[in-house]
């Protein structure tokens, strides 16, 4: 046999409680919603079939109560499994109280809260997204100037090569052409002098 809306109800809300306890998430409806589990859990155990199904719930309520330190129990005369099990096969169509919040409400709150959530994430990822554009932008203009700087580099380290070279050439022709100056002033010298002294040995 399927199981019924209540207990189905039941077992969405008890999920999202032990999410909850198991996050350690800080909800002021935390409480509010271990009170109306604790409801649902009363009306579920009056007309369930299995009464393993019922004290595997019990278990799993009193483990989120004790996670999240709550010690009060609101039906405590039906803590006890032969309390359970009586009203299995002997109360089941008593009249159950209404839970006093709608699970649907509280199941549909802690969707807009994940909505939120990720809705914040997605936003938060896009930002990164962008940030992490403009830093490549940045990096990527940062690059081009690099190389245009080595490259300007490069061109005059070459100029500066070819002006030296050609330096030292004007220089070593320009020492060159000293060089033949000299020798003809010292050849012109020693002409004057050998027929200055020819002249003088015709005049004695």
């Amino acid at each position: 046999m399927g199981l019924s809306r209540q207990e189905v109800n039941l077992r969405r809300l008890l999920a999202k409680c032990e999410l909850m306890s198991k996050n350690r998430k800080e909800d002021d409806k935390i409480e509010k919603y271990v009170e109306t589990l604790e409801d649902m859990f009363h009306e579920v155990k009056k007309i369930a079939d299995s009464s393993e199904n019922v004290a595997n719930y019990l278990r799993r309520i009193k483990a989120v109560k004790a996670s999240l330190g709550i010690t009060k129990d609101k039906y405590q005369e039906e803590d006890d499994p032969e309390t359970v099990r009586n009203d299995l096969f002997g109360l089941k169509h008593r009249n159950v109280t209404k839970p006093c919040v709608d699970p649907d409400e509280i199941i549909g709150y802690n969707e807009s809260i994940q909505a939120k959530i990720t809705e914040e994430m997605l936003l938060l990822t896009r930002s990164l997204k962008e940030q992490s554009e403009a830093a490549n932008k940045i990096i990527r203009k940062d690059t081009e100037v690099v190389s245009r700087s080595t490259q300007l580099t490069e061109q005059n380290l070459s100029k500066l090569s070819v002006e030296s070279a050609k330096l030292a050439e004007h220089s070593k022709r320009a020492w060159k052409c000293w060089m033949w100056i000299l020798l003809a002033i010292v050849f012109i010298v020693f002409i004057n002098m050998v027929l200055f002294m020819k002249v003088m040995k015709k005049r004695y």
